[in-house]
Parts: structure tokens; C-alpha cells; sequence
């Protein structure tokens, strides 16, 4: 997509008044304490008391294209999705009484669309230092990034030091994009081999389809992402798997400290619960890659 249209996911405030049948709902009331749970808890209803211009309020939540495991549409419908950050903002808006739209668009601008406000908070993405200089972090785990190629594996990748000559797919400001690929091509060069080509498109769902189509070799993601994207198309396997030095999180503009704040409390309740690493075991990304939420501002 060239420019963002709304688009409800699901009403993540009290699981009272939540529409039957929402995709996040059936996904997020398998896992405990569910979203209802989190309406009544007392730590809850002071964060509700603590922050009270959140209560009944809509949250714009950008997406830069849908992820396997992550934000995935229900078979295919586009208003209904699963997938981790569903699971965790459902959570989030009982714990402290907001309701949340996502908004869908390319992946290039969803950073500066939330330093600007148009978007409250943005889906988890990996916290990197140029993003950090621009909108602030509420980052609760670790990334592992992993890859997805033509069926068969035809240009035997089994690591990062066989993408010399390969070109990648990338969405425009992807760590992959931006930091991955040209440290590798460093790599390349000083061995005296050609560079990694970098295909640069939209968004994720771009990506996967210049893998599938032949016009990329490999597209680099979240190890889950990429374990999501394997189990559902015949098309495509994965390769290997890269540990990354770097964090996810929900990034959020850095003069709106109220919002940095209320979510960086709402996870610690859903951390002290358990819940959150069975929501990564769930979804592919793995329970043991849970960090203790912090604020990078």
C-alpha cells in the first residue's frame, strides 16, 4: 500500500464489551490471565486511576505490512488479526482502559508517521539507534532473526557468510536493510567476493513476494516471522537462523511520556503474570528471548 487506511483489528479495553468473534479476542482468551483478567486486577485499576486520559480513548497503531506471528490476518480477512502484538495490546487495553485500531501502511514512514503523532504507538519493531533517535522504545525481549528462501534452498544458504552476490529482499529502513547487508557486504568486499544485493520494497508482504517470485534469493526477519512464513506456504522453507545484538519494542513519540509510561507499567503487569512469555512461546518468537521491560527514550 503507497499511503496507511484505517483498519480495526479488534476493541481491546474491558474484555466486557468486546465484539464476539474479533480474531484477537478467541486468540488472546486461549492464553491466562486473558484480557478479562487484566480488567480486574487491583494493579490494573491503579494504573487506570494513575493514568486516567487513556481510559475509553482509541489508539492509532501503525503497521508497515502484516508479519507472520506478529500482526497476521484471520484467513485473509484484513479486519480480523492474530499474532503477538494483538495478544499483548489486548492486554494492554484492559489493563489501562484503552481501545486500539490498527492502521496498515508502508514500513518506510511508519517511524516518522509516529514521531509526528499521527500514530500513537507502532507495532514491536527492533530498536535501533537511528529509530531511537526519533521516537522512544518500550522494549520487553530480544530479537533472533531469522530467513525464508525458494522451497529446496536452491542457492544452499546456511549463514549470513553465503549472501555475497545474493540479493536480499527488505522493506525501505529495515535492520536488514539499513545495517545487516551492508556489514556483510563489508565482509564480502575485504574477501574479495561481490556484494549482497539489497532489493528494496514496501513492505514485509513485498519482501516475501520477490522470494517467492524469483527476483530475491533470501528475506531476512524475526526468527518467528520467518517460522510462520515457512509453515504456511509450500513455497517457501527456512534458512538460517542470525542472534542479533539488538532489542524489539513499541515505539511511541518521545514527547507523549504519559503513553511511554502507561505501557511501560501495563507490561510489567504482564510480566509479573506470566502471560507474556506464553504469548512468544505461542507465536513463534520463544518465551526464553523475554527481557525485563525497559524505557529507551
Amino acid at each position: 500500500m503507497t499511503s496507511p487506511t484505517p483498519m480495526i483489528a479488534c476493541a481491546a479495553a474491558l474484555a466486557a464489551v468486546m465484539a464476539p468473534g474479533i480474531a484477537s479476542a478467541r486468540a488472546s482468551e486461549e492464553l491466562k490471565p486473558a484480557p478479562a483478567d487484566f480488567a480486574e486486577m487491583e494493579a490494573c485499576q491503579g494504573l487506570r486511576a494513575k493514568y486516567p486520559d487513556l481510559a475509553g480513548k482509541t489508539l492509532n497503531v501503525g503497521l508497515g505490512g502484516y508479519n507472520m506471528g506478529f500482526q497476521q490476518p484471520v484467513d485473509g480477512n484484513p479486519d480480523d488479526l492474530e499474532g503477538l502484538d494483538p495478544d499483548m495490546l489486548d492486554r494492554l487495553g484492559a489493563c489501562l482502559g484503552f481501545d486500539y485500531e490498527f492502521q496498515l501502511g508502508a514500513f518506510n514512514v511508519l517511524v516518522t508517521s509516529v514521531m509526528s503523532g499521527r500514530l500513537d504507538i507502532g507495532p514491536s519493531i527492533y530498536v535501533t539507534p537511528a529509530r531511537s533517535e526519533q521516537v522512544a522504545f518500550v522494549s520487553s525481549y530480544q530479537v533472533v532473526d531469522g530467513s525464508v528462501v525458494p522451497n529446496g534452498n536452491p542457492k544452499n544458504l546456511q549463514s549470513v557468510d553465503d549472501l555475497c552476490g545474493m540479493t536480499i529482499s527488505a522493506a525501505a529502513g529495515t535492520y536488514e536493510a539499513t545495517t545487516i547487508a551492508p556489514e556483510q557486504t563489508e565482509k564480502c568486499l575485504a574477501a574479495g567476493k561481490p556484494a549482497v544485493d539489497v532489493l528494496l520494497v514496501q513492505n514485509t508482504d513485498n519482501a516475501i513476494m520477490a522470494v517467492q517470485s524469483g527476483r530475491a534469493d533470501i528475506h531476512l526477519t524475526s526468527g518467528a516471522v520467518a517460522a510462520g512464513l515457512a509453515n504456511a506456504d509450500d513455497r517457501l522453507e527456512q534458512a538460517f537462523y542470525v542472534d542479533l545484538p539488538i532489542r524489539s519494542g513499541y515505539p511511541i513519540a518521545k514527547d507523549n511520556t504519559m503513553l511511554q509510561n502507561a505501557v511501560l507499567d501495563g507490561i510489567k503487569v504482564i510480566q509479573e503474570t506470566g502471560v507474556q512469555k506464553l504469548i512468544m512461546d505461542k507465536w513463534g518468537q520463544g518465551g526464553e528471548a523475554q527481557r525485563p521491560v525497559e524505557l529507551f527514550d
